[in-house]
Formats: structure tokens, C-alpha cells, sequence
């Protein structure tokens, strides 16, 4: 074979194979998930939330959460802690800016693509700050909280391991902290309460 053809087809197969290696591996990722493969393992999220009917007023506060996520279902464990960002002079004049709200959550979440819906119980407890020399009365102290609700969000690829992530949360209080001074009924947390967050997560095993 003259050298002519020879380099012709050294050139060619040098062409060809890695040509037929980037199809190969495209045909693979087209391929569906076996069933019980891990889409990922673990994630991470650190998000900033805003909540309406925890507190007298609108709340604010960081919030951290552990997810295990298998295919298209994630289970999660959050912890929160909320401070008010103002307050209601109508409905608890006496609680300080310093009151806080310790949270813990765990959800069940179900995701389609960049959606997810999620089921949630969260259980916490407040700790009163009264101004002045104010005593709570006797057992007119509630401050354990227990809410469950539905969680619906979006999130969106940012990088190889991070994503940008985005949710509203509806809550139905079953364990409602109050707040009695004398005989005075002077707070109680509202039946229903909304909650709002963004953040970003970060993905131990991306895809």
C-alpha cells in the first residue's frame, strides 16, 4: 500500500474512534435509569425564609437542611430559627424583638424534572421575650409549636453541584402557642400560616 494511503487511513481511523466513543457515551446518557440506580445521594441547602402567622409579625431566619434523594423522591431534615422583623401593636404589644422561634422539619418530597411537591411536619418551640418586668400567667405559657402543610418549589441547575432553589410552604397549626398575661389573652399563633424561602444547594453526587 503506498504511504499516501496508509496515512490516509491512520487519519481517518484517528478521526472515526473518538467520534464513536462521543456517540456511545451520548446513547448511555440517554439511556432511562435502572431501577434502584441513585440519582444522588445526599444534598445539602442553606436557605433564608420569610414566614407569615408563626409570630405576632412577619418573621425571618436562616434555614439549614440534610436531603437523601433516590430517583425522583427525597426525604429531608431542616432545622430553622426565626426572629420577628417587626410587631403587631394590636396583638402582642409586650413580646421584644428578641423572641425567637426553633424549628425542626422533616418532609417527604416528590420531584418531576425542576418542580417539587413536598409533605411536611415541623415541630418547634418559641421562647418569649417580654418587655419590661411583665410575667406570663400560670400555665398561660404555650410555647410548643406543631404545624404539618404541603411545600411546592422549583430549582435550577447553577453548576456541575450547585442549584438555585425556590419554594412556598403552607402550614395548618395543630399545637398553637399562646401567650396570657393576667387574664388576658394577648397572642396566639395564627391557625394558618405561610412560608416562603430561596436558597442554594449543593449536591454531593451530581448527575
Amino acid at each position: 500500500m503506498p504511504n499516501t494511503d496508509r496515512i490516509a487511513l491512520m487519519v481517518a481511523l484517528s478521526l472515526a474512534l473518538p467520534a464513536r466513543a462521543t456517540a456511545d457515551d451520548t446513547q448511555r446518557a440517554s439511556e432511562p435509569r435502572r431501577v434502584g440506580e441513585p440519582r444522588r445521594v445526599g444534598e445539602v441547602t442553606a436557605s433564608s425564609v420569610l414566614a407569615f402567622g408563626l409570630m405576632p409579625a412577619a418573621s425571618f431566619g436562616p434555614s439549614l437542611a440534610a436531603t437523601l434523594r433516590w430517583l425522583d423522591v427525597s426525604m429531608s431534615a431542616e432545622a430553622r430559627v426565626l426572629w420577628p422583623l417587626g410587631r403587631d401593636p394590636g396583638a402582642a404589644p409586650l413580646l421584644g424583638p428578641e423572641t425567637r422561634i426553633y424549628v425542626g422539619l422533616l418532609s417527604l418530597c416528590r420531584h418531576r424534572e425542576a418542580v417539587f411537591v413536598c409533605n411536611f411536619v415541623q415541630s418547634g418551640v418559641i421562647n418569649p421575650a417580654l418587655e419590661g418586668n411583665l410575667k406570663p400567667q400560670e400555665g398561660g405559657d404555650l410555647r410548643w409549636l406543631l404545624t404539618s402543610g404541603l411545600r411546592g418549589g422549583a430549582e435550577w441547575r447553577m453548576w456541575r453541584r450547585l442549584e438555585l432553589r425556590s419554594f412556598l410552604e403552607l402550614h395548618l397549626a395543630l399545637e398553637r402557642p399562646h401567650l396570657r398575661v393576667g387574664s388576658i389573652r394577648k397572642w396566639q399563633t395564627s391557625r394558618v400560616a405561610a412560608v416562603a424561602g430561596i436558597g442554594v444547594t449543593f449536591l454531593a453526587t451530581p448527575e
